[in-house]
């Protein structure tokens, strides 16, 4: 059991106050050298509270005191919601002989809103909008009282062959299907008077940054992780050698409007060379990533090209000493992340570039074991 309490101050909320309280537990059994099966259950109370709040002054932003402003209307709503949330994972797992391993499982795991999710209230004008994000795409939030739990309920399964101590060679492929109700994402806020930019072409533009309200509605991800190594060199005179590759593909959509999630990695993989002779091990690494054109359309999020890096990393332990060298992006390639947002760095913020991935980097480190 386990309880966490918590009360702050956030931008655009007054005394916000989120206090979780869980009561778990979990059951696991082995029928026979071949079957386990794992059982848990999480019961889970967040209740959320927050203040009456207001503007920098009154003729921007509303007198709080008048239901009819922005803030009244807000601070005439009872604030206070208690979420009632249970979560379930269920595990089965047979291991028929000591190279193979067959899991399916099921979980449902909810979320709660954030403070800001629920009470970020001003939509006066951009520059409070825009205070509320933490996704980085430069768009204007606003929250919304009535949100639900999102809960997401997720089937997956793993098959894996490897040899018999999982030294030599491995293989390893997950699918999986989550469909998530009431899930929390957004849509373009609309009405306002005065300076509020939820007015206009803010329903319509494709390009630019947009303002945004988050609700509820249903989305589906499906995707697949494949994962092996084998054996290339094995007491040669560079030593052992062996290839390990990792192949990652997400597929999100929002089942209500058919546009695509924001901030889903496109398909990547990663190829390696590892190379140990004594106490020296040393790993050529290509990273591959395809170009990301499924975007959030609700938020005019960035499309990025594809791309391939190059890393080189190596390692001498003696005793307990480990020595570690690497080089990160070797030939220093220019490239958008996938997952790094929209550059916001300059002022005035400009739409249409998204951030660079990190450019050529070398470090090196010592580790100490006692």
């Amino acid at each position: 059991m386990s309880n966490m309490m918590n009360g702050s101050t956030f931008w655009n909320i007054h005394n916000g106050i989120r206090d979780h309280f869980d009561v778990f537990g979990e059951w696991e059994a082995r029928w026979s050298s071949q079957w386990l099966s794992q059982l848990g259950l999480r019961s889970s109370t967040v209740w959320m509270d927050t203040g009456d709040v207001q503007g920098y002054n009154v003729p921007d932003y509303g007198n709080p005191l008048n239901p009819t402003s922005i803030p009244g209307a807000f601070n005439a709503q009872n604030h206070s919601r208690t979420d009632h949330n249970l979560d379930l994972t269920a595990l089965l797992r047979f291991t028929p002989d000591a190279q193979q391993t067959f899991e399916a499982g099921f979980a449902r795991k909810t979320r709660s809103p954030n403070l800001y999710e629920r009470y970020a209230w001003s939509t006066n004008n951009a520059m409070t909008m825009t205070m509320i994000n933490w996704f980085g795409d430069g768009n204007g939030y606003v929250g919304n009282l009535n949100l639900k739990p999102e809960v997401a309920n997720t089937i997956s399964a793993t098959a894996s062959w490897h040899d018999a101590k999982k030294s030599l060679w491995g293989f390893s492929i997950t699918p999986y299907y989550t469909y998530v109700q009431d899930y929390i994402d957004a849509r373009r806020c609309f009405g306002g008077t005065g300076m509020s930019p939820c007015q206009g072409s803010n329903l319509t533009r494709s390009t630019g940054f947009v303002y945004l309200q988050f609700v509820n509605q249903s989305a589906r991800l499906y995707g697949a992780d494949v994962s092996g190594y084998f054996p290339l060199l094995s007491d040669s005179a560079i030593g052992e050698v062996k290839m390990t590759g990792v192949l990652s593909y997400v597929r999100g959509e929002n089942l209500d409007t058919d546009d695509n999630l924001y901030h889903i990695m496109p398909l990547n993989a990663k190829l390696a060379l590892v190379q140990k002779s004594g106490a020296w091990t040393n790993t050529l690494e290509g990273v591959f990533v395809d170009a990301k054109t499924k975007v959030s359309q609700v938020r005019n999020e960035l499309e990025t090209s594809g791309y391939g890096l190059l890393n080189l990393r190596s390692s001498y332990e003696w005793k307990q000493l480990r020595v570690d060298l690497g080089v990160e992006n070797l030939f220093n390639r220019l490239y958008d992340s996938p997952l790094g947002g929209a550059y916001l760095g300059q002022r005035p913020m400009v739409y249409g570039t998204a951030v660079p991935g990190m450019g050529r980097s070398v470090y090196a480190g010592l580790n100490l074991r006692f």
